[in-house]
Formats: structure tokens, sequence, C-alpha cells
């Protein structure tokens, strides 16, 4: 029987994936979870006759269970799955057995649901942006009609294992976001410090939708990543150089994930061994490969170092100097037309740490160089194809523009900010997403408030900045947004308090002034 918070979970999933939705393919059909082995897979069983009739038990259908009026109760001790994992057919694997070998190894994990799926998704060039795009539609579309929570796929050859992951939405611009150029590569036999490093990725990839997903990742996730650290520590000199490049990667995306679960006492450890972990990546990059391996490493880098900057009380500037070096690397080595998203969203991070560093000097020519940032992206979301994405970034526009206005007392900059957000306002609406509604509406009462303040005695815009502001706050109050909604109390009592000003100068005599 689904509970109400398994119902809110496969809502929130079906609601997030659906613009994201391709035709249905072809493929196999997905077979019932495996049970967990009693001891670790061994890997030459693994290619045995007798694990060629385990797969084939992989895809036969279970037994009807027997009806019940409640569920069965999860035995005493044992913590019941908080994930579904699916892991596909893989390219190159003719009789399944390296396909079975990793669900063998991933079902003995803890928190994992583990289901096999017959289908095979093929990406031989990373430099096609349309067989890119295709292929990760196609795996977000499998995560969410089989109602799971993450999909394992790639290639199995000579080398080894080949995979990557897949979620049924990813954001390119969230901290050691896994997308389809981060590989996680392993042997063909791989043993357990791998086997850790795989199943710390796959914890750091998920994206949980419910309380209960979240509070087993906060669990499972820093006690994975420590498993895995070994292997970072001293890739194996057995593993080629690709597959070491592999280890450090995912690795730095792993202890970033981690430092994002622990106490915020703990989060600048993770956070080091992240960017220690990125630059022991770069350093096995080789003369054949890509230029956009680096500019990926530039961009993994960066956003660790925000994500250390954001946390530090004082000394943050120097961190978001660095990162904000890292990211123009990025966007200077991402190739646009290859990678456009990748690039795009090296740009709006570049965008939101220049703006963020502002905040703590006040150096103007960071504001400017933003905003040059943040409108070049929109060469690639568009308000047509990408509305809810090209919301976001014109808001982080509006936010620019209202903080440039404020230095530069330049009404005419606070009125653009004013207009962008009443462009952002037409695509985010209360009822669609009222915290990001009442964002946008936030942003659009300080510039409002602003304008007046920089327009001497005027209060034509205090009304409607005191109006929107007040609907900002009470949204913000009621979903329990207690830091945003502080942010609009203070925004509110700054307005009023003009207005007053305002109102007790007009109602002076200026003949007694004269005298």
């Amino acid at each position: 029987m689904a509970t109400a918070e398994d119902n809110d979970k496969k809502a929130e999933r079906l609601r997030r994936a659906r613009d994201l939705m391709a035709p249905r393919g072809g493929g196999g059909v997905p077979s019932a979870p495996a049970s967990a082995p009693a001891a670790a897979p061994d890997p030459a069983s693994a290619r045995s006759g007798g694990l060629l009739e385990m797969i084939a038990g992989l895809f036969r259908a279970r037994p009807a269970a027997a009806p019940s009026s409640s569920p069965a109760p999860a035995a005493a001790g044992i913590e019941p799955p908080a994930f579904t994992i699916i892991v596909a057919a893989l390219v190159g694997d003719a009789d399944g057995a390296a396909a079975g070998y990793l669900n063998q190894a991933l079902t003995a994990r803890p928190t994992l649901k583990v289901k096999a799926l017959g289908k095979v998704f093929h990406l031989d060039n990373l430099e096609d942006p349309s067989l890119v795009s295709s292929v990760v539609l196609n795996t977000r579309h499998a995560v969410a009609e089989e109602d799971a929570d993450l999909l394992v796929w790639g290639d199995f050859g000579k080398e080894g294992y080949r995979l990557r992951l897949a979620t049924a939405t990813t954001d390119d611009e969230r901290a050691a976001a896994f997308g389809p150029s981060t590989r996680v590569e392993l042997p063909k036999d791989f043993s357990e410090p791998a086997g850790n490093l795989l199943y710390a990725a796959i914890l750091a990839a998920l994206d949980p939708v419910t309380e209960t997903q979240r509070s087993a990742l906060r669990r499972h996730l820093p006690a994975a990543a420590a498993a895995a650290e070994a292997l970072a520590a001293k890739p194996p000199v057995q593993m080629s150089m690709p597959q070491q490049r592999s280890v450090q990667l995912v690795f730095g995306h792993v202890a970033t994930a981690a430092a994002l679960a622990v106490p915020p006492a703990e989060a600048a450890s993770w956070l080091d061994k992240a960017v220690n972990a990125y630059r022991q990546a770069q350093r096995r990059l080789g003369r054949a490969d890509p230029g956009w391996e680096a500019g990926l490493l530039h961009k993994h880098i960066a956003a660790a170092l925000a994500a250390k900057a954001e946390r530090e009380k004082t000394g943050a500037a120097p961190l978001w100097e660095e990162a904000i070096k890292e990211w123009r690397q990025a966007v200077e080595t991402l190739p646009r037309a290859l990678m456009p998203q990748e690039w795009a969203s090296a740009q709006v991070r570049l965008g939101v740490g220049l703006y963020r560093l502002d905040l703590l000097t006040g150096q103007t020519e960071l504001l400017r160089e933003s905003l040059q940032a943040l409108q070049a992206t929109l060469q690639v979301y568009s308000r047509t194809e990408t509305p809810q994405r090209w919301a976001d970034i014109m808001h982080t526009v509006a936010q620019v523009l209202e903080v440039y206005g404020d230095q530069a007392k330049s009404v005419e900059v606070l009125k653009r900010a004013v207009d962008a957000c009443h462009s952002v306002l037409e695509i985010r609406t209360r009822e669609r997403g009222p915290l990001a509604w009442a964002a946008t509406q936030n942003t659009l009462g300080s510039a409002l408030f602003m304008i007046d303040r920089h327009s001497e005695g005027s209060t034509a815009h205090l009304a409607e900045a005191e109006g929107v502001l007040g609907a900002a706050l009470e949204v913000f109050q009621a979903h329990g947004a207690r830091g945003p909604a502080k942010v609009a109390a203070k925004n509110l009592a700054h307005v009023r308090k003009l207005a007053e000003a305002r109102k007790a100068r007009k109602g002076i005599d200026p003949h007694w002034l004269d005298e």
C-alpha cells in the first residue's frame, strides 16, 4: 500500500520531469528488483553460466504476492530502501554479465533498491550536441517512466566499465552536477574500493524529493564518501590514466556533495578535499584529451570554491576571487558550439560570482562584467524554448541591475531592474511557484524603493513597493521561509520609513523654513 509520502514523491518526480519527456522509444521491459546476495559478488562467477541464468531471472516476471490489507513490516533493525536505482543494459555487454555484476554489487548496498532495465543507452560522441541532448532526454524519460530516482547506464569494453548517472532532472549549475560528460570508469572486475566509489557517486548524484530521502542521504553519504576516499588518495597504477582521472573527478563530486550533507562545521574540510581531487584530475589530463575536459574541471573547482565561500563568515572575498578566476577559464575553454549547456551554466555562475564579490567589496566594475556574462547566456536560454531557465537568469539580471543602480545612484538603471522583474513575473506565477514569485516581488519592491530614494522628494513608487513587498512577506511566512521573510520584512520597513519621512517633509510649511 503506497503511503502519502510515496504518492507525494511520485507526483513531485512526474511534475519535475513532465517538460522533459521524449516519445517512448524501443527497448525491453524492466524486471523486478533483484534479491540481495548473501556476500559480495565474485567477479569470476559473474561471468559463469550460473550468472547467465541469474540475468534471465532478472527479467522474468515475479509471481503475484498474496493480497494484504497492510504492507509487510520491515525486519527489525533493517532500514528500508530509500532510493530506487535502475541498472540499464550496457553497450558491449552481449551476454549481460557485466550489467548483472553491477546489479549484484549495488543490491548489496544499504538504502538502495535496484532494478534491471533491458534498454541500452548509447553515447559515442560527446561533441555532438544533438546526440547528447537526445540521449539525456531519453535517460530522464526512463527514470521518470520507471518511477525511479537514478539510472546507471553506459558501456563495457576491454578497459572495463564506463558508466554515467542520470536523474529525472539535472541542474547544470549545481555544484558536483553529474551529467553525460561525468564518467565513472572502473576496471572489469572491480573490487570493493572501486565499488565504494560507485556507491558514493550514486548517492552524490541523487536528487532527493522527500524528507525521508533527504534524511537518508544525510546519514549515508558522508560515510560512503569516507569509504571512497582511499581509492582517490592513491589510484592503483594498474588503472589506465583515464580511469585514474575519472576516480579523482568523481571523488571531487562526492566530496562536494558530502560537504552539503554534513554539519556546517565539517563542510570546509570536504570542500578542500574536493578541490584537491579536481586538481589531481587536472594533472592526469593528456595532450590528446579534448580541451573541454579541462574546461569542465575549471568549472568544478570554481563550484567547490564558491560553496566554501558561501559558508565563510569572514575571508570569503579571496575564495570568490579564486572561483571567478576558474570560471573565467572555464568559459574560455568550453566550446559554446559543442557544449552550449555547459558553457552557459559556467557563464551564469561567473555572473553570480561577480555579483557576490561586489556585495563584499563594492567594486562596481564587477557588476558590469556580471551583466555581460548573464546576458551572454540568453543566447542559449531563450524565453520561448526554456522559459523557466530564462526567468531564473533574468531575475538574477534584475538583482544585479538593482545593486548597480543603487551604487551608481542611477534611476535609469533601477528602472531597467523593474522592467526585468515585470518580465520575470510573466513566467513566474504565484500559483505555479509561490516562493520564486515572492523572490521576484521582493526584488521588484526593493528596486521601486531605491528609485524613490534616489529621486529627491519622490513618493511615486513607494505605494507599489509596499504592496509587492507585503505580498512577498505573506508568501514567505506561509511557506516557512524564515530567511527570505526576514529580508522582505526589513525591506518593507525601509519603504514605510521613507514614506513617512517624505510625508512629514511635505507637511512642513516652506515659508516657515525660510523664516
